[in-house]
């Protein structure tokens, strides 16, 4: 039965199965997916929702059992997490995006039947789960993935939600271009330089630029296990360098006067006591990933970069992907590797956005 399904606020109260139209109300019958507009009069519209809910939907239900075809969107659903999702290798932080959006889904659509679930109905269910173009995205996937376990058993012969429209939705934080890099560089302290210039040429996360420590150099190379894959897809690195190269000049310059045991280090103001240190800091030295949030933030404003959006520290390894692979000739398989990315997708989403080189073409 399908009760409980997530609406907007705009559509809280209203029956399963009625949607606005023509200045009035419409019913999508459950077992044809046809419409039939039913008129301006919500009270009148609502009831008889209410009572061909009961009478359509129950008959479904007795007709699944007399045929024997009875999988839902619950047991596509539970599919896929034991089927699907373990494969998937996603770092934790996905895994908890992922289930949130299958839990809002098996209570929306659980109870309906997968077989003869519409383009349209998956349309609908996407446009009254979220109004959200971005999450909006993220559900279509999620369904996606879901019909594609019941298509791969048998229970349905195509995937609808593949021809449903992807969403339009546009990043509302600012791409990072070299000019204003290097313009927030110059306002920047000598650690924070290291740090961005670490993370441009590495396109290591904020996290591992703050783990990294001296020990993890060594036999010309930077070893390190992002601390993002650690859990799922166990990503090791190896970044080979040699001293002539811009990483391995970085190392050397990263190697000053002050005794640190990590790369990205700074002396504090004042040291507090052993008990007062901020949780996760093992050494007084150690620059905490917010510490360098701020610290780009501080430069960023300082060099004048403002704007609703403004670019984050974590945009810094987009730039220095877009730059490997429309300046250094990099495939997009490289620079995912290098971003350890599962999904080339998302690598996409990092190069998209920055601006294309001129391509040279001789006509005579």
């Amino acid at each position: 039965m399908q009760m409980g399904r997530n609406r907007s606020k705009a559509r809280a109260g209203w029956p399963a199965n009625v949607y606005a139209a023509g200045g009035g109300y419409e019913y999508r019958n459950p077992e044809t997916g046809k419409r039939t507009y039913l008129g301006r009069d919500q009270a009148a519209v609502f009831a008889a929702a209410r009572k061909l809910n009961a009478m359509l939907i129950q008959r479904n239900d007795l007709m699944a059992k007399v045929l024997g075809r009875s999988e839902t969107f619950a047991d596509a659903i539970k599919l896929f997490r034991t089927d699907d999702m373990p494969g998937r290798d996603w770092a934790p932080k996905t895994v908890e995006i992922y289930e949130s959006i299958l839990n809002r889904m098996g209570g929306a659509i659980g109870d309906r039947q997968v077989e003869g679930f519409s383009v349209r109905d998956c349309a609908d269910f996407l446009r009254d789960v979220t109004a959200s173009a971005r999450a909006r995205q993220q559900f279509r996937l999620a369904l996606q993935w879901v019909l594609t376990c019941a298509v791969e058993v048998g229970w349905i012969d195509s995937n609808p939600a593949l021809q449903t429209r992807k969403a339009n939705w546009k990043r509302a934080r600012e791409r990072l271009t070299v000019e204003v890099f290097n313009a927030i560089r110059d306002k920047a302290e000598r650690w924070l330089q290291n740090a961005m210039d670490l993370s441009l040429l590495t396109l290591l996360r904020r996290e591992d630029i703050c783990s990294l420590r001296f020990e993890d150099v060594r036999d010309g190379a930077i070893w390190v296990m992002p601390g993002k894959t650690e859990g799922s897809s166990g990503v090791r690195l190896k970044i080979v360098h040699t001293l002539e190269s811009d990483v391995g000049k970085l190392i050397v310059r990263c190697r000053d006067s002050v005794l640190s045991p990590f790369l990205i280090h700074r002396l504090p103001e004042r040291l507090p006591r052993q008990e007062k240190r901020a949780e996760g800091r093992v050494h007084h030295t150690q620059v905490l990933p917010e510490q360098l949030s701020r610290a780009f933030a501080d430069a960023r404003e300082a060099a004048g970069v403002i704007g609703a959006h403004p670019p984050t520290f974590h945009e810094i390894r987009s730039l220095g992907a877009a730059l490997k692979h429309d300046k250094e000739g990099w495939t997009r398989e490289q620079v995912q590797e290098l971003l350890t990315h599962t999904d080339v997708g998302m690598t996409d989403l990092y190069l998209d956005g920055h601006a294309k080189p001129w391509t040279t073409v001789r006509i005579g």
